[in-house]
């Protein structure tokens, strides 16, 4: 297998994930995929229906969990990472591009719309998928259209056909196996100065409130309706709760960390427990912002 599918693309086989996951969990996958075109998709996609593999799309790996080992096919866009402007308020990227890289590059400029996005360590596809955001915007408000493959023909969904909802879209809540090739974004000018402060301020909140010395994959929970679901977890005294070296972050409830030599089993058990701690206590089912990969 590995010989068909290097004939397609570049193909590693038993990959250590570590460097994939923003956990920096030491997992392992049999086969990892590096596309370098449509036409090299499509052809991957076709011999993993043909011998019946099991496969998904990674971004940064900054909102998945990732199994120990994952007998399966991984399928990473990081050569989908063309952008530019395709008018004065429209920019074409593709999904492999950092979102946090694009949103510095285009703030540096002068424009608005994408200022939001700054601290955001997801590649563009991913951050469209679970529709990322913070400080109030989302990439709901700023997707104009995005090019889809639906393992057998390329679409374009309008921005109302992702059903944009908080941190979810269509895609994420139905499984839909389509892969996202690429987007147009809705940009606009704005007075530099202006947004540098705002993105200055933002950063250095976020470096008050976060726990970014350790690895994570940033906010584990959505937040409940009317609710922050960090604070849910600290009031029931979570803060420091650990399994193995996975543990809830004292800087802020709502992360778990890698302090150390976690397992994707220490992840998932901790999130679990909390899960249960805060149904517990309040009744409320927590939702996750992170997939488990199985």
């Amino acid at each position: 297998m590995i010989k068909k599918l290097n004939k397609i693309c570049k193909t590693l086989e038993d990959v250590n994930m570590k460097k994939y996951n923003t956990f920096r969990l030491e997992t392992k996958a049999k086969y990892m995929c590096f596309p370098s075109s449509i036409s090299e998709l499509q052809d991957l996609l076709t011999l993993i229906k043909k011998n019946k593999l099991k496969f998904f799309v990674i971004g940064n790996g900054s909102n998945v969990v990732l199994p120990e080992y994952y007998d399966g096919v991984i399928i990473k866009l990081e050569k989908f990472n063309n952008c530019k402007f395709v008018s004065e308020n429209v920019l074409y990227v593709e999904s492999g591009y950092m979102l946090n890289k694009l949103a510095s590059e285009v703030t540096n400029i002068g424009f608005k719309g994408l200022d939001f996005a700054v601290g955001i360590p997801g590649t563009v596809g991913g951050s469209i998928y679970g529709n990322a955001g913070c400080y109030g915007s989302s990439m709901s408000e700023i997707l104009i259209a995005a090019t889809v493959f639906d393992g057998k023909k390329i679409i374009t969904m309008t921005n109302e056909d992702f059903k944009f909802g908080y941190r979810t879209s269509i895609l994420k809540e139905k499984k839909k196996r389509f892969i996202i090739l690429s987007c147009q974004l809705s940009v606009s000018i704005g007075n530099r100065d202006e947004l540098l402060e705002q993105v200055k301020e933002r950063m250095a909140k976020r470096m008050a409130s976060q726990d970014l010395t350790h690895p994570s994959n940033g906010s584990v929970f959505r937040n409940p309706e009317g609710l922050i679901a960090g604070k849910l977890i600290d009031d029931i005294g979570l803060k420091g709760t650990r399994i193995g070296d996975a543990m809830v972050s004292y800087k802020h409830a709502n992360f778990i960390i890698n302090d150390g030599k976690a397992t994707s089993t220490d992840i998932v058990k901790l999130i679990k427990k909390v899960k249960r701690e805060v149904k517990k206590h309040y009744n409320i089912d927590l939702v996750m912002e992170q997939e488990i990969i199985k």
